[in-house]
């Protein structure tokens, strides 16, 4: 016996997954397009921009020596994936220390800065695309997820991101995390939205997470130091936390 459209449940209104992902996707790319990168916030010839620059790579650094890439050759067969890669400066860095050109990849969702990339090194893979939905390849050594979960407003998609990543790790491979977090529930902005450690925890499912908590000098400061006494007190003044903000780096061995 049919039933009566009366008792048929009603069909939901909310968006599937999929659709929600590619709305997520487009405010990104108008965020960034429209925004972001307009300023030019983050070249690395402004104070606060330089000294980030700077813990990052220290902190890229300590966790390959943590993690037992500690020697030439380990570096050179190292396979290194940039999610959100942008420039690829994260990949410029691990190339310095010896990684080989032709074992990166960097994936990005706006083409034109996978096309500046590219110009830049061309000897690295560079993929325009969503790092839920595109093949870059792998399995990876060393997976790097630097200030992207800040930019994605949607949980499921940041779920999905970090699942990914540890899906194209190898076994014994690194994920090499940093955002901006808090201590207590942000309600954060349109764009943008800060991360709390708890939070942050779920989206690993369990694994063990070793942090390096409130890694950057607060903004004010940053200026404030660099403009008085030069960027060397500055990094100095950084190094021993106590004007720090709660913006963290962490890595993950699987």
């Amino acid at each position: 016996m049919l039933q009566s459209s009366a008792a048929m449940p009603p069909e939901s209104d909310a968006p599937s997954d999929e659709q929600a992902f590619a709305a997520e996707r487009r405010r990104i790319e108008r965020f960034y397009n429209e925004d972001f990168l307009p300023t030019n916030a983050w070249t690395a010839l402004t104070p606060r921009a330089y000294l980030y620059l700077r813990q990052r790579q220290r902190r890229i650094r300590d966790t390959l020596l943590a993690c037992g890439f500690d020697a030439p050759d380990k570096l050179r067969s190292l396979k290194v994936l940039d999610v959100g890669s942008g420039g690829g400066t994260n990949l410029a860095w691990l190339v310095e220390l010896g990684v080989n050109a032709e074992n990166c990849v960097g994936i990005d969702l706006l083409p034109k800065r996978v096309e500046a990339a590219q110009l830049r090194m061309p000897n690295m893979r560079w993929i325009h695309g969503d790092i839920t939905s595109t093949d870059v390849g792998g399995p990876f050594d060393f997976v790097m997820l630097v200030a992207v979960l800040t930019s994605v407003t949607y949980g499921p998609m940041k779920q999905q991101i970090v699942d990914r990543c540890f899906s194209m790790l190898k076994p014994g491979g690194v994920l090499f995390f940093y955002d901006v977090m808090c201590l207590r529930e942000h309600k954060g902005f349109k764009d943008y939205k800060m991360l709390m450690y708890p939070e942050m925890e779920q989206y690993f499912r369990g694994r063990k997470v070793h942090w390096f908590r409130r890694d950057l000098l607060k903004m004010p400061h940053a200026e404030r130091l660099t403009e008085r006494y030069g960027i060397t007190l500055a990094e100095s003044v950084q190094a021993l936390g106590f004007f720090n903000m709660e913006a963290s780096f962490a890595y993950v061995r699987v």
